[in-house]
Order: structure tokens, then sequence, then C-alpha cells
């Protein structure tokens, strides 16, 4: 059920009841002032007819008659003399004040019938009109209290109630947060938490399939590492070993033979020391350049992607490799320039190895300030196949990417084929 059509029941609810309540309050209060009415009714037309048939030795019944309850709207009362009042003393207190306030400046109708020596007087009385109104006023007031107090108390329970989830959807948040995966949360009832529970479940979902990735990255990268570190020390072992035993070889002999070898000899033995050397120098630039290609920060970057493309033509003849360069790019940040390289590389390696392309078109330009390049084969990859199935080198690109400040992102290419874009901030200033 919807959470607002929840609260409007609730609220309409106890509405209505509260409503039936001071319905049922009101019905007993007129109840009361009607029977009171009548009574004071009847009384008056008592004094009246006592008045009419009484003659002066019924004046103390007629006393006592208007003694026994108090009239409504009227006042009656007997004088006996000028000296002497008879029933009705001084009015005091908060009322007596209200009635002379209200009827200041006021003229009081007043009926006098003379009886014998004394005198019947009939006297309009506010008191008993101003009281009623009160009266009236405090049980429209108290109504109002109760029902706002009713109406407060009903929001704050429904509030309570309808807001409850909220602490199991915080205690799922939480567990997110701690790092587990696959957070599950309990079915309810209102559309607006279980839509909000649907999306927590699902962004604990992606959370976990990104940690996933990840882990499964960090731990590619490791191997990586360490089997860069393996072809390193045998390439150091196997190439830079027998240069060197060579070079210790030509080395010695010069050394043992210098006084009776003849100059032929010893310029062949430095010959081959500078063969070797020339050789050894050739390999470590190729290892460096491997490891981190020169000028990627500078303005050589053009000249870095250049070789990375001949090296890459040399190996694949049959492949149709074509580049859209600038002659020269904007100096970039370090991490850029090795993401923009790096990015490269790793997608001439995946159209090589599974793109089964015949040509490959490599096209770098800015835009603003940002630099794009896109990697654009002819193969029989999609990128709604490629993506779900991303591995380390395409979350390697990602990673390097936003490690960057940059973006990296698989599209299908026109015509058919995948292509990779890279799109990197240049440098500031």
């Amino acid at each position: 059920m919807d959470l607002r059509w929840r609260l409007f029941g609730y609220v309409l609810g106890f509405a209505l009841a509260l409503v039936a309540a001071a319905a049922a309050w009101v019905g007993l209060a007129l109840r009361e002032d009607v029977a009171e009415e009548m009574e004071a009714s009847t009384r008056l037309v008592n004094v009246m007819l006592a008045v009419s048939a009484a003659p002066e030795s019924r004046a103390h019944e007629l006393q006592v008659l208007l003694e026994s309850g108090q009239l409504r709207h009227v006042a009656v009362f007997v004088e006996r003399s000028s000296l002497e009042q008879g029933v009705t003393p001084a009015a005091s207190g908060p009322l007596a004040t209200l009635v002379d306030y209200l009827l200041e400046g006021r003229q009081i109708h007043e009926r006098r019938i003379p009886m014998g020596s004394s005198t019947l007087v009939i006297r309009a009385d506010a008191r008993a009109e101003i009281h009623e109104v009160l009266r009236d006023g405090a049980r429209i007031i108290v109504t109002l209290v109760v029902f706002s107090l009713g109406m407060a108390v009903l929001a704050w329970l429904a509030a309570h109630r309808a807001l409850k989830p909220v602490r199991e959807l915080e205690q799922g948040l939480a567990r997110i947060g701690r790092g587990e995966a696959r957070v599950s949360l309990p079915p309810f009832q209102l559309k607006e938490f279980a839509s909000i529970a649907g999306a927590i479940e699902r962004l604990s979902e992606e959370l976990a399939e990104s940690r996933a990735a990840q882990q499964k990255l960090a731990r590619q990268l490791l191997e990586l590492q360490e089997t860069e570190r393996r072809e390193l020390a045998r390439e150091l072992h196997d190439e830079f070993g027998q240069a060197l035993t060579a070079v210790n070889i030509s080395a010695a002999y010069i050394e043992r033979h210098a006084g009776r070898a003849s100059p032929e000899d010893l310029k062949e033995s430095a010959r081959d020391i500078g063969r070797e050397s020339t050789r050894m120098i050739g390999q470590v630039r190729t290892l460096l350049s491997q490891l981190r290609p020169h000028g990627l920060e500078g303005l050589q970057m053009v000249d870095a992607l250049n070789d990375l493309v001949s090296g890459w033509r040399g190996r694949v003849p049959e492949m149709g490799i074509e580049t859209e360069f600038p002659p020269t790019l904007p100096v970039l940040p370090p991490l850029a320039g090795l993401a923009l390289y790096r990015t490269l590389q790793e997608a001439l390696t995946n159209v090589l190895r599974h793109s089964v392309a015949s040509r490959v078109r490599l096209s770098l330009q800015e835009c603003g300030r940002m630099l794009e390049l896109t990697v654009c084969d002819n193969g029989v990859g999609q990128a709604a196949d490629v993506v779900p199935r991303s591995r380390g080198g395409l979350l390697g690109m990602r990673e390097r990417a936003e490690m960057a400040g940059g973006h990296c992102w698989l599209a299908d290419a026109p015509g058919g084929g995948l292509q990779v874009r890279l799109s990197l901030p240049l440098a500031q200033g």
C-alpha cells in the first residue's frame, strides 16, 4: 500500500472517531441544557401562578418558592421595604465583573409588582446568559484541545509505525558499509520502502561485483608483476650473463697476452668487447622501453606511440594498422601519459588475440581540454558481449583512466567491430 494512502486512512479514521465522540458529547450537553431549561420554565410558571393567587399572607410561601431554584435569563425577588432587601445579595467575583463590563452603559429593564407591604421585582438576568455562553465556549475549546492532542498523538504513532522499516533499511546500508556481500532485506508492504529496499539490494550486488572485479584485477596485477620480474630475471641471466661472460673472456685474454700478443689479436678482442657492450646497451634500452617508455610526460608522446605502433606492425604485418596522430601533443600529466600509452598497448593486444580483425584504425585528437584516443577494428567483437565479460585488461584500462581523471569505455564500431574510447584531461596551465 502507498504510504500516503495509509497515513490518510489513519488520520481520516481517527478524525471521524473524534467527530463522533464530539457529537455524542454535544448531544449529552444538549440534553442537560434542555432539561435545565424546562425545569427553569416550570419554576417560572409556578412563581407567576403563586404571585397571581397569593395574598399578602402568603408572601413567605412565595419567598420559599423563589429560593428553591434559580431561574434562567430572569431574576425574581421580593423587596419587603426600602431598608430591607430580599432574596438576591450583591454579586461578586469574576462573573460579576464581566457582567458589569458587558452591561456598562446599558439599561436593565425590570417590572415591579406591589404585594401589600412587599414588592415583587422581575429583572432581566445577564449572568445566566453569559454563564451559558462561557460554558458552551469552554466545551468547544476543550473539544478542540482534545481533537488537536489526539491528532498529534495519531500523527506520531502513524509516522512511528510507517517509518519503522527505515531502521531495517539503515541496517542494510550499514551492512553494505561493513563490506558484506549480497545484502538481503525483508519484504515491505509499502511500495516506497520496497522500492528503496530493491535499490539497496541492487547497490549491494553492484558493489559486490565491483569488489570482486577489483580483487581479481589486484590478483592479475600481482601475477603480471611476478611474470615481468621472472622475464626480467631471465633476460638478465640469459642475455646479460652471456654478454658479460664474453666481455670477461676478452678482457682476460687481453690482460694475459698484452705483452706478447699481436696488435691484430688485441684489436679483435677489443672489437668483441665493443660489440657485446653495444648489444647490452640495446637490450637495456629494450627492457627500459618495455618497463616504462621514455617521453610519456613530455612532448615526445607521439614518438613513443609511433614506436609502439611500429613494433606491432613488425610483429603482425598482415594486419593493417592506420594511424591519425597529430604531429605533436600538449604536455600530459604523468598518469595521463602512462594511461594513454598502456591503453593503446592493451587495446592492440586485445585486437590481436580476440577480434579476428584485418584492419585497425587509431585516432588521437584534442577536444577542448580533453585528449581522446579511439582504437577501432573491423573484427567480430560487440560491446554488449564484451563489457559483461570484462577481464583484467579492460578493467586495467578503466582503472588507469580513472586514476588519471579520465574515462575509458567500449562501443560498437560503425560498420561492425569494436572500438575502445579513452578520454583524458590535459595538463593545466
